[in-house]
This record gives C-alpha cells, structure tokens and sequence, in this order.
C-alpha cells in the first residue's frame, strides 16, 4: 500500500484544544469596574451609623405617639449592646411624648363625646346650646379643624334663624326686636346673609319712618278701627266736655318737625347700641329722645326700659363671673 507525500509546508499536527486569544485590556478594566461596584453597594456599614438611624427611627415613632412601638425598639436596641448615652435621646422622648399623647388621646375621646351632642343641638334647632357645647370643649381642649367647622355650621344655622326672627318682628311692626336682630345677624358676617339683611334693612327704615312720622303701620291700623268704633259709643254716651289740643310728633312747625327727625336719629342710634350690648349709652339716647317727642312716646320709653332692665342683668352677670351673649347670662 503507498502512503501519499504530506503536503509541503504542513509540518507536524499539534494535539489539543486550539489556542485562544489573550484578554484584551478593556476586558480586565470592565472586570475591575464591575468589583468596585459590587464591594461600594455591599460594603459593611458603619455600626454607629447603622444604630444612629435606628434610634431616629424610633424617636420618630415616639413623635407620632406610637409609644408602644417606640418602647420596642428601645429594648431592642439594648439588647443590641447600645451605651447608655446612645439611647438617652430615645428614652427622653419617650418620656417626653407620653404626657402630650396621652391629652391627645383624652381629647380625642371628648370630642367623641361631645361632637354627637352638638350635632343633636344643631338639627334640633337649639343652637344656644349647641354654642355653649362647643365653647366649653375649645375653651378646656383647644380649637382645631373639626371645632372651626362645627362653629361655621352653628353661625349659619344662627343667621337663618335670627333673619327669620327679624321677620316675624317686622309682621308685627316690633322695631326694637327688628334692630336688635339684624345686628346679631349683621356680626356673623355671612356673605350668604347679606342680601336678605339688606331687604330687612331697607322695611325697617321705613317702618321706623312711619313710626315717628305718625303714620300707622297696617297692623295698628287694624286696631285703630276697632277702638275708634268703641271711643265713638263713649263719646256719644258722655257728657261733652272741652279739651284742650293736644301736640304731636307729626306738624307744620318746622322746629318741631326737626325735633321729630333728631328724635328718629336718636332712637335708630339707641337702637344700635343696644344690639351691641352698649346698654348705658342705649339709656342716654332713649333720654333725648324722650325729650324731643312728644310727652310719653311709647317707642323711646320701651326701649329705655328696656335697655335700663338690660343694664342691670348685665351687671349682675359680670358679677357672678358668667358670660353675657346675646341679652342672655350664660
């Protein structure tokens, strides 16, 4: 059998896996950068740090009033071997917050408490006692979110009910009552309010000018007919006698037509000052203007007695240390 020649230039063949490329040094750079990466995310931390954040994450427990929570961690972080002065900063807000947490939660189980009975009051319509509810709660609690909300809700009730108050004074031509609410109404300032006081404003101006011009109102009218009837039977069975003229409010004099208007002036201002509870100055301008009317006008001698039994409620209020509201001591 005849081997053929080898191939010229074919030399020896080598045995083993083929040779490999050697590695670049962009690889071993990659290499290097990949390592450093790995030991900066998984390095050891520091343990002061690491016990640092741990107790500011309980002092913040503590803040929140998650007492519990925060006692936790602090055993925890005793049995972790932490130094005395390392967890004085936690054990003194602990100590700190249970005194504060511990009035919020009271707080929170009295406004519990008193939050069903105010709302009671509200759609019950007894809206006084539904104020003084709340004044007490703030005054011995303090005010937040939910008191400021249930003070706004009473004052609205409370404008409502005051104007439909002032119109039942002025069905019955009453202008001391009509005044007297449209300034309670009018302190509330609600913006809701003020078209309907307005209107109320504009028929007590001309009830008042009615009133002190002479002019009966439709109501007085009304009884005017019935005791007119009845003074003519009188007059008719009576002896004739003579009389001498009497003055009144409405005439042709000019000085006392101007009387007339300083006396209309003097009653709106004593009006005013009786809805703010300035009773004394109420006292002195019912006093002028009983000087300038006629001998015993019936409006500026109520409303002077009126503002004269005010006056001494108020003072007996004040004295027994009570507050005074409304015309009312509470």
């Amino acid at each position: 059998m005849r081997i053929p020649p080898a191939a010229p230039g074919s030399g020896e063949r080598r045995l083993g896996p083929p040779l490999r490329k050697p590695i670049g040094k962009g690889t071993w750079l990659a290499v290097m950068l990949a390592l450093l990466g790995i030991w900066i995310v998984a390095k050891p931390t520091d343990p002061h740090k690491k016990l640092a954040a741990r107790i500011e994450a309980a002092t913040a427990l503590a803040a929140e009033c998650k007492l519990d929570d925060a006692r936790a961690a602090l055993v925890t972080l005793k049995a972790s071997k932490a130094s005395a002065s390392e967890l004085k900063p936690l054990q003194d807000a602990i100590f700190g917050a249970a005194a504060t947490c511990e009035k919020k939660r009271l707080r929170v189980k009295a406004w519990n408490d008193a939050r069903p009975q105010i709302d009671d009051a509200v759609r019950a319509g007894q809206l006084d006692k539904a104020a003084a509810r709340l004044a007490a709660f703030r005054k011995k609690w303090g005010d937040d979110a939910d008191t400021r909300e249930r003070d706004e809700r009473i004052d609205g009730q409370r404008v409502i009910q005051l104007l439909d108050e002032a119109q039942a004074c002025l069905n019955r031509s009453d202008r001391v009552c009509l005044e007297s609410k449209l300034l309670a109404a009018e302190k509330l300032k609600r913006p809701e309010a003020e078209a309907r006081i307005r209107t109320l404003r504009d028929a007590l101006s001309r009830l008042l000018e009615a009133t002190l011009l002479g002019q009966p109102s439709a109501q007085e009218s009304g009884q005017g007919g019935a005791a007119a009837g009845n003074a003519a039977a009188l007059k008719a069975a009576a002896p004739a006698r003579v009389e001498a003229p009497r003055s009144t409010l409405l005439t042709t004099s000019p000085a006392v037509a101007q009387n007339a208007q300083t006396a209309r002036r003097f009653l709106a201002e004593a009006e005013r000052d009786m809805g703010q509870n300035n009773y004394k100055a109420a006292l002195d301008k019912a006093d002028k203007c009983l000087a300038l009317a006629e001998t015993g006008n019936r409006d500026c001698q109520a409303l002077r007695q009126k503002a004269e039994r005010l006056q001494r409620e108020l003072q007996r209020c004040l004295a027994s240390g009570a507050d005074w509201v409304d015309d009312h001591c509470q």
